[in-house]
């Protein structure tokens, strides 16, 4: 499981151009990005849950989530980033869609991040069969399948349906609520079977590869105090 932010202003495709043509550029929103938290799971087969959408307001609507793939759900608060109290909504709508059991247990691997702490959170994932894991800090980049092989390419489709969307509506502001259109558009073609798989391989978790860090990424030097040794006088 991991999370991703989407704005309402996109980062532009680059743009092929005829040699010597300098002001080639793309239509953009002129207004300031809004935030939308995307939170997906995927498992080592290829699979992957709906869309858990953080939307930013203060109460969440179900018109929200209009033009969204099917089976998605959503909270929101002010910022528009995952809390404590949406990650127990988020846990339900996992195992919801997992339909774990205690005699059908799952592993759930996640950062290690303040949002993910919720007791009872923890607490309700556990007693539906959730055994949760935290990466290490600092190792998602290399542990997190979903940052591996499929969040890169999400990014990349979604600017590419931001860009048709700003064509397709000149003049128009994107909001919020074109956000899950988008995301509808641009998921199913990032979180394919083989860029789970992939995903999955890289981090060294399935199949199981103890050796994907190298021993040059390791630092030589540590700033740990160290105990003198006693010598005889």
């Amino acid at each position: 499981m991991d999370e991703t932010g989407i704005t309402t202003v996109q980062k532009p495709d680059r743009v092929v151009a005829r040699k010597g043509f300098k002001q080639i550029g793309q239509v953009t929103s002129a207004e300031r990005g809004t935030l939308v938290t995307l939170a997906i799971s995927v498992s080592a087969t290829g699979n992957s849950t709906p869309p858990f959408f953080v939307f930013p307001r203060v109460h969440f609507k179900d018109h929200f989530l209009n033009g969204a793939p099917t089976g998605s759900t959503g909270c929101a608060n002010i910022s528009g980033w995952m809390k404590e109290e949406h990650f127990l909504e988020f846990a339900e709508h996992f195992v919801r869609n997992v339909k774990c059991t205690r005699e059908r247990p799952v592993l759930l691997l996640l950062d290690n991040h303040d949002s993910h702490l919720s007791i009872e959170a923890l607490n309700f994932l556990k007693n539906n069969g959730v055994c949760v894991l935290s990466f290490p800090p600092h190792c998602s980049h290399k542990l997190q399948p979903l940052d591996r092989s499929v969040y890169g390419p999400f990014k990349k489709y979604v600017n590419t349906a931001c860009d048709a969307w700003m064509r397709n509506h000149p003049g128009s502001t994107m909001t919020i609520y074109d956000i899950p259109g988008i995301v509808n558009t641009a998921l199913p073609l990032a979180v394919t079977q083989n860029n789970i798989v992939s995903g999955f391989k890289v981090s060294g978790i399935f199949p199981f590869n103890r050796l994907i860090f190298s021993e040059r990424i390791y630092s030589q030097y540590c700033n740990r105090p160290t105990i003198p040794k006693c010598t005889n006088s």
